[in-house]
């Protein structure tokens, strides 16, 4: 029998709610909170009110491009440079790099089961934030 772990609602909503709460403590203003499947489909979002519609595709698909390239968007962008290459050389419209995605990985396993996604105003605090909820998350995967 085949037997792998996959990323549930419930620890996607305990990920996407440190990722809020630790923002409101900074004062973040804006923000948006993604978790993603290991197929990059959107498993649970929220944002703070007011936050504008880019920030919330942006956080969608940072959480996408880390799900489907198997890496955290820093390394990802890193390595992209590295080679010279660009996003698009990907042929996927929706795969994009900036810092704030990260990869979740089976407990154990090392298999990619979803990937988080936060966008705000602030690079540094966006990675950050993705920390936050990716801790949050391991500390509980069902």
């Amino acid at each position: 029998m085949y037997d792998r772990q996959v990323m549930d609602v419930e620890d996607a909503l305990r990920a996407v709610d440190a990722a809020l709460d630790a923002a409101s403590s900074e004062g973040a203003g804006s923000v948006a909170v993604a978790v993603v499947d290991d197929n990059g489909d959107l498993v649970a979002f929220a944002r703070a009110d007011g936050t504008p519609i880019f920030q919330r595709r942006h956080a969608i698909r940072k959480a996408y491009t880390a799900s489907r390239t198997g890496a955290d968007l820093q390394e990802f962008a890193a390595e992209r440079a590295r080679r010279g290459m660009s996003a698009t050389e990907f042929d996927d419209g929706f795969v994009g790099a900036a810092h704030g995605g990260v990869v979740v990985r089976a407990a154990g396993q090392g298999a990619v089961i979803g990937a988080i996604g936060v966008q705000g105003f602030d690079r540094e605090l966006d990675e950050r934030l993705a920390r936050v909820a990716l801790a949050a998350l391991q500390g509980g995967l069902s």
